[in-house]
This record gives C-alpha cells, structure tokens and sequence, in this order.
C-alpha cells in the first residue's frame, strides 16, 4: 500500500510548496511600478522627463536603467556594495527623477544590516551623489526632488543599522546559548563518566577484596615456604590492583588534588615489576642497556604499561616460560622489548587483541609505534619505539 506524506497531494504538476517573495526586490518593483502610474502627469516632480527623449527614446533608456537597478537589487546579498554602486549608475543613466530610487534605498538598507558604519556612510554619499549628477546630466533644474532623496537615504541607513546590531545581538546571543548546550553536554557526559567508574570500582573491587581475602587465609594454612610466598604474592599484586583502582577512579573524578599527585609506575620500577613475575612463577629476566636519562613521566608510564601488559599476557598464555625484558636508551628513542620461549603464541596473539590495542594506542600518542607476533624459534615477541620528546 503506498504511504502519501500527510498534507501534500502527489500527481499535480507545480505543486513545489509556498512560493517565497524576497521582501527587498519586491519593495524595489512596486516603487518603479507607482513611479510609471503617476509619470509625473499630477506630480510634475516625480518624473521629469528632457522634450529630446520623449517617445521610444525615452522609455528604452529609463527600461534599460531599471533592467540594471533590478538586477543588481537581486544579486545584492552578494556583493551589497557592488549592487548599490549598479543602482547608483541606473539612477545617473535614467532620465526619470524619482523612479529609482526605491531601489537605490533597498540597497542601501542592504549595506547598512550587512556592513559596517564606514561602508554605510559611503552608499549613503554614493546614492545623494548619483541623485544630484542625474539632474547635472539631464539638466533638471526645475524639479524638488532632493529633499525626499535626501530624507529617505537618512531613514534607510539609519533602520539598517538598526537592524544590523540587532541581528548581531541575536547572532551573539545564539552562539552563547549553543556554548552553554555544549558546555552542559559535556558536563553530563563526565558525570555519566563517573557514574560507570563507580560502578566499575564497585564490581572489580568487590571481586579484588575477595581475592586478597583468600589469598591470606590460604597463605596462613599452608605450611611449605614456597607456596605460601606464591599466596602472599597473590594478595599483593590484588593490593596493587585496588591501589590503582582508586587512583583511576579518582582521576575520573576530575577534583582531588591527592588523585592528580599520586606517584605513577616509571622505569625504575621495573625491577620490581620483574620480581612480581618472578614470585608469581614466571622466569624474568631484566636487562638495561644504554646510558640512562631523564625522560618525561608519561614516556616512562608508557614503556612501564607496555612491559606490564607484554607480562601479563605471557603468564596468562605462555605456561612455563622464560621472558626477557631488555629497556634500552638508545639515541633517540626508547627501545622496549619483552621476548618468551613459551610454547602458545597463537594463543597469546588471538586474546591479547584489547592489551596489544590498548599498548598502541599508548605509544601512538607519544609518537611511537608497537610490533608483535610469534618469534621464528618459537614464543612470542613485543616491541617498541618511545621517540624521545624533541628539546624546547
């Protein structure tokens, strides 16, 4: 069944919508029309026409003016100057006194609510000027017409600029309300934001306490070293995890102070990032090569979350495995490499799409780059490059 749009009739032909008048254009054309009625036969002022170009004479000239005045008031919300400076010339070529000068008044109003006071002032000379050069060209001295030339030039810059500052204001006033829109958008947004670390920090931390909880009791029940040390290890790395748990929501909290200054992990920290892997089973080797240097600490964040997450993912997928951290400071970058001989890197490289996505995503905001894959005499490598920030 075919769905007709509520209030339009298909099948007829110019069936377009409401037909849009442009108010100036119109104004300019029933000027000219009242001008031809009243030709001066009962207003002698109106339309003083020279005895030389009575006849075709005449009325070719004063159609050809007011072809171009009409023309330019409807090309005039392009170029407002250019089409008063059009009309100004029709009136200086027409032999009839007043006949363009609705026109010349439209264009006016136009460059005054369009353009500023310097520009208003000057059509405003241009329209008076054209006005007494057509009565020094067609020598019509005996008319009264620049009293009216003169007020209405008056009245339309003076309603134009009226009107220009208030649309500026209203201009103004749109754009400071689509900024409070945006500002309170943004607002939401954060608060939403919030929210959802709330909620997260609720689910893991519930889940992280338990962990902890357990561990300690376990490690309390066991009577060899070794796996006792395994279980405290455990609760300490879930310490650390809520540590930085809070910290995180805390960040997104976006006010205390105490959050924004918490130390974050750097490259000296590292070690003790091996030794965690180490007590939690995994075989780390650390190695660090190069002179060292001050780095900024969001190039150290970088290199320290990269090593952690290459760790993480080799002690989930790797089973008994050696890795290698090698930190080297080379040049002009930072080198990072954490090598294993484990025997999954399929698996490694199928489930570690979120970690290895979240490491890029790192490096590419310091400049750098990350590459990984199963190494050729088995394991899996990750590599990357952290550019050194250029010196100010």
């Amino acid at each position: 069944m075919q769905q007709i749009a509520a209030g339009r009739r298909p099948g007829r032909l110019g069936d377009q919508g409401p037909v849009r008048v442009e108010p100036g254009l119109a104004l300019g054309l029933l000027w000219i029309a009242a001008v031809l009625v009243v030709d001066g036969s009962s207003h002698p002022h109106v339309a003083v026409i020279p005895a030389a170009l009575h006849g075709t004479a005449r009325w070719l000239v004063v159609a050809g003016a007011t072809v171009i005045a009409v023309a330019s008031l409807a090309l005039r919300h392009r170029q407002p100057l250019a089409a008063l400076f059009a009309v100004a010339a029709a009136i200086v070529a027409s032999p009839s006194v007043l006949l363009l000068l609705g026109p010349a008044l439209v264009a006016l109003y136009t460059v005054a609510i369009t353009l500023g006071w310097r520009e208003t002032a000057i059509a405003a000379v241009s329209v008076v000027a054209s006005f007494v050069l057509q009565r020094a060209v067609w020598g019509l001295t005996g008319d009264n017409s620049l009293p009216p030339v003169l007020i209405g030039t008056v009245a339309s810059a003076g309603l134009g600029l009226y009107a220009g500052i208030r649309h500026q204001s209203a201009r103004e006033r749109t754009a400071f309300e689509q900024r409070e829109e945006a500002l309170e958008a943004e607002r939401t947004v954060a608060e939403e934001r919030v929210r959802i670390a709330r909620e997260l920090h609720d689910v893991v931390a519930h889940t992280l306490s338990l962990i902890i909880v357990q561990s300690e009791v376990m490690r309390t029940k066991l009577v060899d070293e070794e796996p006792r040390a395994s279980a405290g290890a455990i609760a300490e790395l879930g310490r650390d995890a809520m540590a930085e748990l809070h910290r995180t929501l805390e960040l997104l909290r976006r006010g205390h102070e105490l959050a924004e200054r918490a130390p974050q992990p750097a490259l000296a920290d590292l070690q003790q990032l091996a030794d965690q892997s180490r007590t939690g089973g995994l075989d780390v080797e650390f190695v660090v090569e190069g002179a060292g240097r001050a780095l900024p600490a969001s190039l150290e964040l970088c290199a320290y979350r990269i090593v952690q997450e290459a760790l993480t993912n080799v002690r989930r997928h790797a089973g008994p495995a050696h890795a290698t951290v090698r930190v080297r400071f080379g040049i002009d970058s930072l080198e990072v490499l954490v090598e294993d001989d484990g025997a999954a890197a399929a698996a490694v490289a199928q489930s570690a799409g979120h970690g290895l996505r979240g490491m890029r995503e790192r490096a590419a905001m310091l400049g750098g780059a990350i590459s990984a894959g199963p190494r050729e005499q088995g394991g899996y490598r990750v590599s990357a490059i952290l550019p050194y920030p250029e010196p100010l």
